[in-house]
This record gives C-alpha cells, structure tokens and sequence, in this order.
C-alpha cells in the first residue's frame, strides 16, 4: 500500500492537470457543461434548463457583457450594494463601512474587532481581534486585489467591479460570526431560507421554509441535525428580502438578526456558481418550478411610500 500511494498521488495530479487542461481548452458553455457533470453526475439542459442550478448555469453563460443587466455588477459589489440597500430599506439595514481603499497602509488605527473584505468576491475575509491578526494581512490583500473570477466560474459580473478593499465593524457576539440566513427569492416566492452553521470548524447546512419549519433536503455541507431557532425579526426579513428581489428571476439574499434588528448582508446571483448539488436531486428540480424568466416585479431603486 505503501508503495503504490505516491503512484496514485501522482496520477491524481495528471488526471486533475489534465481536467484543468480541458476546461481551459473548451467554448464557455462546453467547458459549464463539462463541470456541471463533475458535480452533478448529470449533463445540464442548458438551452431548456429546468433544475435551479440549470438556470444558474445558463445565467452565467448566457450574461457575458454590462449590457445584459448592470444591475448584477452593481449588486454583486459589496461596497457599492450598501448604498442601494440603504436607499430601498433604510440605513439601519447596513453595516457601516469603517474604511474602504486599495492600500491596506492607508487604512488608520481602527478599534478592534473588525473584518476586511474585498468587494469583488466571496470567502475573502480576515477577522482581525487583535494585532496579530494584521501579520500578513496587506500581502494577502494584494494578492486578492489582483485576482479576477476564475474564467472556468464564467460569473463574468464580478469582473467588471472595480477591485477594493473595504472594513466593517465585527457584528458577531464574543468572537462568534453571527449566523446568516440566505433567502433563496424568486421575486414573492420564498421557497427556502438556508442557515450555515459552525463555518470555520465543522461546517454544516440546513434549510427551513418561511414559517420555520424545518425542510428535510441537503446541499453541499453535511446536513445541521439540530433544530435552529426562529430568527426573531424573520417577518422584517421576509418583507425586506421580497422588496430587493423584486425584479429578478432569482436571487439569494442574505440577513443577519442581531438583537437590534436585522442587518442585510450580500445578493447572490450564482450560489456555489451552480455546481453545489442538493440532496436528494429531486430538491434542485423542485426549486426550479420556482424561477421566472418573466419578473412580473419592478425593480426598486428608491425607497417607497
């Protein structure tokens, strides 16, 4: 055993060069298909999609320039995504921004705890307690500051957004990040909220539906077995999330509920770029009777009487 394991490490290296290779090598929507398959074990119907993460992968190819809908580059920012946030709902939705630039050195002393994050894309983000959390933090910066979405992702969006850094406040309680819940939104329709618990250690998913109860499906992560308690501001929730979907065929957005009332956290219009399979399968077919390729919504850019 010994013996034939650097055999099949290096084996799993060609074949994954190889892979790499091919999907750099094909037309975007080939090299979708080609993945798609890797992580569903089924070939998507990209001109007629049914499942959810068939209309997500048809999105991402199907938007290739600003033309096709701005409204995602915008939206997609994180930075700029807060000033339309506190237009439509109101300033108390928002996080405030502490600092935002491209130089970590231009940042001034700030009081700790923040988070730096980057406006153009996801899971880029240092929680910073104490000093020794800033070791390193500007060469890691700079190197996200650089980085574009992958081209093999083809969520074209993100890189129309001008790279930037940005710091908020830690909302989280003792060093905890607050739970977040992500409102699976096709216009009215909110078939499920997801919640992700215990992200940095033994990271787990559960769904619920929007009278709490909780939805027996999976995604991606091991399945949260525990019952989640009913986010007291889920109504507000609810409410604020059908006025920011209104507009589009589907959209995830995500909340925070602290005790002082809930705070809007990002949209996403690709989840897991359309490759995180649901459990059973039977689940992504479900939620795909729930897009609309005509919003009959109009999309808010202003506050509402």
């Amino acid at each position: 055993m010994a013996v034939g394991q650097p055999q099949k490490t290096v084996l799993g290296k060609l074949l994954k060069a190889l892979y790499h290779a091919t999907i750099h090598s094909l037309p975007i929507k080939q090299a979708t298909q080609l993945q798609y398959y890797r992580y569903h074990r089924l070939w998507p119907n990209i001109n007629n999609p049914k499942t959810l993460n068939e209309h997500l992968v048809a999105r991402k190819i199907a938007w290739r320039e600003p033309a096709d809908d701005p409204r995602l580059i915008m939206l997609s920012d994180k930075i700029a995504v807060k000033a339309h946030v506190a237009k439509v709902l109101g300033e108390e939705w928002v996080t405030p921004t502490l600092w935002r630039g491209k130089d970590l050195n231009d940042c001034p002393p700030l009081p700790f705890p923040y988070v730096i994050k980057v406006n153009h894309g996801s899971d880029r983000n240092i929680f910073v307690y104490g000093p020794d959390d800033l070791v390193g933090a500007k060469e890691k910066c700079d190197v996200w500051l650089q980085g574009r979405t992958a081209w093999r992702l083809a969520e074209e969006w993100y890189n129309h957004i001008e790279p930037e850094l940005f710091i908020e406040p830690f909302i989280g309680e003792n060093g905890e990040a607050p739970v977040d819940y992500k409102l699976f939104c096709f216009e009215d329709d909110i078939p499920c909220i997801q919640i992700d618990t215990a992200r940095f250690s033994d990271h787990r998913r559960c769904f619920y539906d929007e009278h709490w109860n909780k939805l027996s499906f999976g995604h991606y992560y091991p399945m949260e077995d525990k019952e989640l308690p009913r986010p007291p501001h889920l109504d507000a929730i609810l409410a604020a999330a059908r006025t920011l979907a209104q507009g589009f065929e589907f959209v995830r957005i995500d909340f925070y509920d602290k005790p002082s009332g809930p705070v809007f956290g990002e949209m996403t219009f690709s989840p897991t770029s359309g490759f995180g399979a649901f459990r059973p399968p039977s689940t992504d077919a479900w939620l795909g009777t729930f897009w609309r390729d005509d919003p009959k919504g109009r999309f808010r850019t202003s506050a509402e009487g």
